[in-house]
């Protein structure tokens, strides 16, 4: 007897394992670092830090997050949203930044930060019951009264010119201190034997706020004639100088050289949704352009929207990107075409698709229709009635 009592209720839980395991999904994930410390913040001062959000699994992964502790209100956050996509090739990045009140009390101050799963997506139509499951990030913070000056910088490049062009210059600071720093560059320019000083200029750099990094560019009239030179490239603030040539070459010398290298964005979509494009603009040139992004989406070769970005200036052996938006509000299949124009010049042609389909309903969302429900009922009830039957003939003996 206790046999078939065991025996039975292996079989229940074995169905019942059957009838819902399809349809239930469990997701993880994971944060690096797994703590984040700020450490000799100024009152109303600055300080990021960048984390990872990551996923082992195949499939597009929705998740958000939420604040708690003392430094709620400190904290902002780049992307600004609360909620996000990740997958296994495409974890995601978030940039924490923390602004103490300037009125705080100084001494150490804690808060938390929660990352949750949502549901699983990427396949239109596929939804399921998912096993959320959550990580949570330790934030702690510093306030100090020190003044703290450090600062690194480097990649310091001057660019050729043309005759009567304006000298394009560039270098890299690194803000290691905790207070705001607007770097000054020293500048001279030596003849080909490096034996006349012919220029010495200073210029005022942006500003760069603590813990964070900032490309400087900068320009200064070129007066010059043909040739060879040699300029000393200094940051008073960081103490560090460079020394290196460049040339000034006769009108038309430069060529410019840009290249459209791709069109970005995730490729399914629900009408109404607001789509983020990405076009990546590479000016492999030796100056800097001015360029913008022109482009068509089309809907079955039926026009939807004409694109035309505002134009920006790519610094030479840079890379920039055209943030496109778009809200579909029709299924179907989007086709994205476009191209670069730079100082009059065209890239080539490149392109993107966007499938958007209508959204689900909410009734739709378990996946649960009546056909997989009443075979999983048949089975189930078929399995009592063998087994009632079973108990009958037993007790007979």
């Amino acid at each position: 007897m206790m046999n078939y009592k065991k025996l039975f209720g292996f079989v229940i839980l074995m169905a019942m394992f059957s009838l819902f395991a399809p349809y239930a999904n469990a997701v993880s994930i994971g944060i690096s670092p797994g703590r984040v410390k700020f450490e000799n913040v100024l009152r109303g001062g600055y300080s990021e830090r960048a984390v990872t959000i990551s996923t082992g699994g195949e499939e597009e992964l929705f998740a958000s997050y939420r604040v708690s502790g003392d430094i709620k209100d400190w904290l902002r956050f780049e992307p600004n949203s609360t909620t996000f996509n990740l997958s296994r090739g495409s974890p995601y990045k978030l940039k924490i930044i923390i602004q103490p009140p300037p009125d705080v009390r100084l001494g150490n101050y804690s808060g938390s930060i929660e990352f949750i799963t949502e549901g699983i997506g990427g396949v239109p139509g596929r939804a399921g019951a998912v096993i959320k499951t959550a990580v949570t990030l330790l934030v702690n913070i510093e306030v100090g009264g020190k003044e703290i000056i450090n600062c690194r910088a480097g990649g310091f490049n001057f660019n050729d010119a043309e005759v009567g062009f304006p000298f394009e210059f560039d270098f890299t600071m690194i803000n290691d201190g905790n207070v705001r720093l607007k770097p000054t560059l020293a500048l001279d320019i030596w003849d080909q034997p490096q034996e006349n000083l012919l220029l010495s200029r200073k210029f005022a750099g942006d500003e760069v706020l603590p813990t964070t990094q900032k490309i400087i560019h900068g320009t200064i009239p070129n007066n010059l004639k043909e040739g060879q030179y040699w300029v000393n490239m200094g940051v008073e603030e960081c103490k560090v100088s460079s020394f290196s040539t460049f040339s000034v070459v006769e009108k038309g010398g430069i060529v410019d050289k840009g290249d459209l290298k791709e069109i970005i964005n995730k490729p399914w979509a629900y009408t109404n949704e607001t789509i983020q494009i990405k076009a990546k603009f590479e000016n492999s040139g030796k100056r800097s352009v001015s360029a913008k992004f022109k482009g068509v989406i089309k809907l079955d070769d039926r026009v939807v929207k004409l694109i035309e970005t505002e134009e920006i200036i790519v610094p030479a052996g840079q890379t920039s990107d055209f943030d496109l938006f778009f809200q579909p509000e029709a299924p179907g299949r989007y086709v994205l075409t476009g191209r670069v124009i730079y100082n009059k010049k065209l890239t080539f042609e490149k392109g993107t698709v966007l499938n958007v389909n209508t959204p689900p309903e909410e009734e739709k969302k378990t996946n649960l229709t009546l056909l997989p429900l009443l075979i999983y009922a048949t089975i189930i009830v078929t399995i009592l009635f063998i087994m009632r039957k079973i108990f009958k003939e037993k007790t007979k003996f």
